[in-house]
């Protein structure tokens, strides 16, 4: 059941991060020529086509190959897809024109909890993970330290994105739902490739060509990432996309002048401005 249930997630994970790759492609050459190069489409573009491929990589070995998917690699998943999904909605739903994110007055009770809760879950795979790399173990691969270094990669890309969302909540009032959810999709990613090393460590993931290469494609383009969101952050780089989402409370506005044309697409992971 659980080695079913990680070759599902994986693919379904593998299926949406590719998709977004695809859309984010269709909306940069449809904008191209009104906004210019965007650096965050274009490092997006990157990741959802490394991020993709590897999860349907890995999927496709457990469904098909007997690659044992363990609990470990199940939990992370599940822990992060629920945030992937909803983000991947706002996503879709600016994407057709839509309204594209929310706003989260104040700080709720969830919100508060969550620095707690996440504290617990890292804890607890971290002693899990201890676990398994206690038992027998192998010489570790290529792919392996690729994994490593995207665990370190991940972590720094959603710090930045996770302060931008903590310099934005004074002058907002509150919280865009998009940031929240790629203050923790980060993470959780950086935590399943960590998953994905110690299980090839202990002799329960093998190797295959095609995985390596993906996840040595995947460092360049976490690199890129990175250097991108750390630059919006600190305000050293301009991007169509440079500012945060305009979410706020749904109150009656008064008709505004009509406009030529819509302003550019916003994503929240830049510096205050």
């Amino acid at each position: 059941m659980i080695v079913a249930l990680v070759a599902l997630t994986n693919v379904a994970l593998g299926v949406a991060y590719t998709g977004y790759g695809i859309m984010t492609a269709i909306e940069m050459r449809r904008d191209w020529r009104t906004f210019g190069f965007s650096h965050f489409g274009a490092a997006w573009i990157f990741m959802a086509f490394t991020c993709g491929p590897h999860h349907l990589d890995h999927g496709l070995h457990v469904a098909l190959e007997g690659r044992l998917g363990g609990p470990l690699d199940l939990l992370a998943v599940v822990v992060g897809l629920p945030v992937g999904v909803l983000w991947l909605w706002l996503r879709v739903e600016a994407f057709l024109g839509g309204r594209g994110d929310r706003f989260v007055p104040g700080d709720p009770g969830w919100l508060r909890a969550a620095p707690t809760a996440s504290a617990v879950y890292v804890t607890v795979l971290a002693i899990i993970g201890g676990a398994v790399l206690a038992g027998p173990r192998v010489t570790p691969g290529f792919a392996v330290w690729a994994n490593i270094i995207l665990v370190f990669l991940y972590m720094n890309i959603g710090w930045f994105v996770l302060r931008t969302q903590l310099a934005n909540r004074p002058s907002m009032g509150g919280w865009s739902v998009s940031g929240l959810c790629l203050s923790a999709i980060f993470p959780t990613c950086a935590l399943m490739h960590g998953i994905w090393a110690v299980y090839a460590v202990s002799g329960r993931y093998a190797q295959d060509g095609h995985g390596l290469l993906i996840d040595w494609l995947s460092v360049p383009a976490g690199i890129y990432f990175l250097t991108v969101v750390r630059s919006l952050y600190r305000d050293s780089l301009r991007d169509w996309n440079d500012g945060p989402d305009e979410v706020a409370p749904e109150v009656p506005a008064p008709p505004a002048a009509p406009k030529l044309a819509s302003s550019p697409p916003r994503t929240p992971v830049a510096g205050p401005h």
